[in-house]
């Protein structure tokens, strides 16, 4: 199973995550969502890291123009935008696509992975079960100690995705949290 880490704003989630094998590391470059970083502190932060794979996370209301000049800046090969971008097809990078249970998708859709957000009480859902045995799909909801592991048998979903949390200061991080989830899955 893959790991995807989502809104990295800290060099101390970042550095936790590329040593313990997350296989992509986002960086959310949408001035609208909470989680921002400006593309200077984002290379600041990726200079400390061994070859990582960064993916760029971009909202719906980005222009193609403006996405391909930020992935020029961080030289990026792939993005994270919503599935209803408007201009997703125009976009020529890996791409992983944002749903939620409420996206209706073609089966033919062309795109590398999807990251598709749920809640606990959704693993039952025979449709959602469907779509991602023929999907490469990244899961995100409130992964806890209690159901992580339950979701995961259940689900057995390509990947799962944990978007970091801000520092509430300087040096404080939520990753002895992110530890215990991430040992209960094999990651450590």
């Amino acid at each position: 199973m893959q790991l995807k880490i989502s809104s990295i704003t800290n060099l101390t989630d970042a550095r936790f995550f590329s040593a313990i094998g997350a296989h992509y590391l986002g960086f959310n470059f949408d001035v609208l969502n909470e989680n921002n970083i400006s593309i200077a502190q984002a290379k600041e932060i990726i200079q400390w890291l061994h070859e990582p794979v960064i993916i760029g996370e971009f909202g719906k209301h980005q222009t193609k123009e403006e996405i391909e000049f930020i992935a020029k800046q961080m030289e990026l090969n792939e993005i994270q935008i919503p599935f209803e971008h408007p201009q997703k097809n125009e976009l020529a990078f890996d791409k992983f696509l944002i749903l939620d249970l409420k996206s209706t998708v073609d089966s033919r859709q062309s795109t590398d992975y999807f990251v598709l957000k749920i809640n606990s009480d959704d693993i039952e859902n025979i449709d959602l079960k469907n779509f991602i045995s023929t999907h490469k799909v990244f899961l995100e909801t409130d992964f806890t100690k209690d159901n992580i592991q339950q979701i995961i048998k259940t689900l057995q979903p390509f990947g799962i995705q944990i978007t970091c949390r801000k520092e509430e200061k300087a040096g404080f991080s939520f990753v002895d949290e992110y530890a215990e989830l991430l040992e209960m899955i094999g990651f450590s």
